[in-house]
């Protein structure tokens, strides 16, 4: 252990020392006592029984007043923690001697100061006082031999004893440079997730959406500037923890009396902010907590935003229709000059023109209406099989001999009946249109995967280029020359009005396939 160590690192030091010096009082406490009860009965176990005694007197004190000067001087531990294991060394030799040799009790206490010196002092350090334990427990027996020459047989056991202080430090040594490689680890680990907080933190502070973290008894477990603004809570309370009903009584009591739901909208309004805020709630599950997260934000911003979104939207779609409809106008205007002077059979042909392209306004017009309507979807039970066959006898009439309808089984879909007849009859003649010439039919394949039942309207043309793909359900978007660009993307709209999807698929060989995906019925 360095002399120089770091804040978490001193305070381990500082517990690990504490600790120590606790242990070292009981001991000598504990000693002391089995002394006094078992003098008596047990005089002949002990060779000096009068430097035994004394030695634990001196020990008991010198252990509790080391406690006391490391409670006053808790800066000052590399130096106390020196003549703490000096004194240690000194009194097990004393206790060792006074026995009359090597004791397995005085033997383990030597081993528990060897491998704490370990940890407390550096590796040098620990060393000395190894060493100097060893020197104890063997030279003793030689100065014990002039009082008396049978200390001279406890050689052995002295020897033993000194071998096992140098296993035991080097099993302190490995130890505590494991302590050290995980402490260094813990260390970057922290000082990893410190430098993630202060960038959380300060990614939140720049966010103009306020967010705020509430757990079961609404304590503010997080905030950020905004949500405080937007709540006239002090920017003083950003960065702490505590009650909301503190500081934001109106929206205590609302959430206390409403129980929110995950994903629950709603406005909230208070004397205590200007603001008008607009609230979502989400529930976050994290281990062993439930939190509830409130997004904020400035209701008149979100609506200044939708507005916006509408002109932009209003806007690229005048754009759209005036593009569409520049062209049959252009047409319509020219024929009109050729008109002036023209023969009778010249006159009906221009007129023909002109009546073509007057339809062909009206139907931009008319698909625009019906995409801005936005019709509410009224979910019924459709059987496919009797819905095709009328669907292709009554609406489909005039190209009925060119579909060819194959259905595996009796197949049922939840679906809005007029929405899905407009929807099958666009996409059937869009692939009647674009058939191949040699073609004989189109297929209406309908069948059931997994998932989802799937309804194929697939034809023997060109297919799409991968050029078209992205712009395929766009708006305004058509490969024909004549053609609005609405009826796919109307299509598209509304199948997903009635939770289905519209999709091109690829086909191996030539043609188109467009498949509309229905989620099973429970």
């Amino acid at each position: 252990m360095s002399p120089t160590v770091s804040v978490p690192i001193y305070q381990t030091i500082y517990r690990l020392g504490t600790l120590y010096s606790a242990y070292r009082l009981i001991i000598a406490f504990c000693l002391t006592l089995i002394f006094v009860v078992t003098l008596e009965h047990q005089t002949a176990h002990y060779q000096y029984p009068s430097l035994y005694f004394y030695a634990l007197i001196i020990y008991t004190t010198l252990s509790a007043l080391q406690m006391f000067v490391l409670k006053l001087y808790p800066h000052a531990i590399s130096r106390q923690f020196i003549a703490v294991f000096c004194i240690d060394v000194i009194f097990l030799s004393a206790l060792t001697f006074a026995l009359g040799g090597p004791n397995l009790a005085i033997g383990l206490l030597f081993v528990i100061t060897v491998f704490a010196a370990n940890f407390l002092l550096t590796k040098n350090k620990a060393l000395l006082i190894t060493l100097a334990a060893v020197i104890s427990v063997v030279y003793q027996q030689f100065f014990g031999s002039f009082f008396d020459s049978s200390n001279l047989n406890n050689i052995g056991n002295s020897a033993l004893l000194a071998f096992l202080f140098f296993i035991v430090y080097g099993i302190g040594q490995i130890a505590i440079r494991r302590f050290q490689v995980l402490e260094s680890l813990n260390t970057h680990q922290s000082i990893e997730l410190f430098k993630l907080q202060n960038i959380n933190r300060y990614i939140l502070e720049q966010i103009e959406v306020g967010y705020l973290v509430l757990d079961e008894q609404c304590k503010i477990v997080v905030s950020n500037p905004a949500a405080c603004a937007l709540l006239g809570i002090s920017p003083l309370y950003a960065h702490e923890q505590y009650h909301l009903a503190t500081f934001q009584p109106d929206l205590f009591e609302m959430i206390k009396t409403a129980s929110l739901r995950d994903g629950e909208r709603f406005q909230f309004e208070s004397q205590q902010t200007t603001y008008s805020v607009d609230i979502r709630v989400q529930k976050l599950i994290v281990p062993q907590q439930a939190l509830t997260l409130l997004v904020l934000e400035d209701a008149q911003k979100i609506n200044q935003k939708v507005q916006q979104l509408k002109l932009a939207a209003l806007g690229q779609l005048s754009a759209s229709i005036a593009h569409e409809i520049r062209n049959p106008l252009a047409a319509i205007v020219q024929a009109n000059e050729l008109n002036l002077g023209s023969d009778a059979e010249q006159n009906q042909l221009l007129t023909q023109m002109i009546s073509k392209q007057a339809q062909r306004i009206d139907k931009i017009i008319k698909d625009t209406l019906d995409m801005a309507k936005n019709k509410k979807t009224s979910f019924a039970k459709v059987y496919l099989k009797p819905f095709i066959d009328d669907l292709i006898q009554h609406d489909l009439q005039d190209v009925q001999q060119l579909i060819h309808f194959e259905i595996e089984t009796s197949l049922n879909i939840y679906f809005d009946e007029l929405q899905l007849r407009q929807v099958l009859i666009n996409l059937i003649r869009n692939a009647i249109r674009h058939n191949a010439e040699d073609a004989e039919f189109i297929r209406l394949h309908v069948y059931q995967s997994k998932r989802a039942t799937l309804i194929d309207v697939i034809d023997f043309g060109e297919g799409i280029s991968k050029h078209d793909l992205s712009q395929l359900f766009q708006p305004f978007f058509s490969t024909e020359i004549n053609g609005t660009g609405l009826g796919l993307y109307l299509s598209h709209s509304i199948c997903e009005a009635n939770q289905a999807k519209l999709i091109y698929v690829e086909q191996k060989q030539q043609g188109a396939c467009f498949r509309i995906e229905c989620p099973l019925m429970d």
